[in-house]
């Protein structure tokens, strides 16, 4: 089913369930996340990242990080950038003083892309888990419906934004998108149009906010106006939304499994990705091999793990052996 015939079909359908959403007090948060929310989740577990050369990478799971998101919407406070980093980003951080501030400012990195967990692992952080945009969506969409949370979906190719957010209603029919939005190409160049882009965004009052312009725009623009409208949590996605609508195939599990999601983009667009991959893929090996085997990786390295040997220790109870011992 081509994209212009779904959103036609569920053009009625979307509209009625468009609306906007209010945010649950925290009373009601706290009675509704006994069961739903792992209790062993500790504010230190997000403290914690690697250092890979010009950025960090959270070292956090996706259920444990969702859960982190959800409780931080209810207590409030600024708003929770997550950024989602693949090769691409590590190549634009290297280059870009402005990016690599971004990127250090942003509240949780994720390893989106295989080569920046295998990064990860080399510096002994064996337990990164890649977590990827199109992965993200649904999951804490899923949450999201759980507790009336409201969710826009901003950007993206013509018409994905609204076929994604038509099929996630499908599958979780409580979920409560507050609003959608494709701004013309250059939108943030116009003052007219970005100013009606945030006013739309504003009056919807998401929760959660997922935005798919690509990077390093994506981060740009959450940093410099999301922020600003105090929106809880805003996640950087990329081209998330082609995917979830099914306009393009996303590569097999083999694939992905094997870091080869790449080369499966590579066949489907080889005019557009050809520079991207081809290039893009040989100059962060430069830039990657050029940091593992620097004397400042080896630096990081050993204090990384001292960090989390010390970490482990002040989450030793005092006294606890003994009181075993004692009986």
């Amino acid at each position: 089913m081509t994209l212009a015939r779904y959103t036609l079909q569920h053009h009625r359908h979307f509209q009625k369930k468009l609306k906007k959403g209010a945010r649950l007090s925290a009373v009601q948060f706290r009675g509704a996340t006994r069961e739903r929310l792992d209790p062993s989740v500790t504010a230190v577990e997000y403290e914690q990242s690697v250092p890979i050369g010009p950025m960090r990478v959270s070292r956090v799971s996706g259920q444990a990080l969702i859960d982190q998101l959800v409780r931080r919407i209810f207590e409030g406070g600024p708003t929770q950038h997550v950024v989602t980093a693949n090769a691409q980003f590590y190549v634009l951080a290297e280059r870009d003083a402005r990016f690599r501030q971004c990127l250090a400012e942003a509240d949780y990195v994720c390893a989106d892309g295989l080569p920046i967990v295998r990064m990860c692992n080399w510096m002994g952080a064996a337990d990164i888990e890649r977590i990827t945009g199109v992965d993200l969506i649904p999951l804490l969409c899923e949450r999201a419906a759980q507790f009336g949370l409201p969710v826009y979906f901003l950007g993206g190719s013509p018409g994905s934004a609204a076929a994604s957010a038509s099929l996630l209603m499908d599958r979780y029919p409580k979920l409560r998108v507050c609003g959608v939005g494709c701004p013309p190409k250059g939108f943030e160049n116009s003052p007219e149009i970005l100013t009606e882009v945030l006013r739309s965004i504003a009056a919807a009052e998401p929760s959660i906010i997922f935005v798919a312009f690509g990077a390093p725009k994506q981060e740009y623009f959450i940093q410099q106006h999301i922020r600003s409208l105090g929106i809880p949590v805003a996640i950087g996605v990329g081209g998330s939304f082609e995917l979830l609508a099914g306009i393009r195939k996303r590569a097999p599990r083999w694939a992905q499994a094997a870091g080869m999601e790449w080369a499966f983009r590579l066949a489907q667009e080889p005019r557009r990705l050809a520079g991207r991959y081809l290039v893009g893929n040989s100059v962060f090996s430069f830039y990657a091999l050029r940091y593992l085997f620097s004397e400042q990786a080896l630096q990081a390295h050993d204090a990384f793990h001292a960090h989390l040997h010390k970490a482990g220790d002040e989450l030793e109870v005092p006294g606890t052996e003994r009181n075993r011992e004692v009986g």
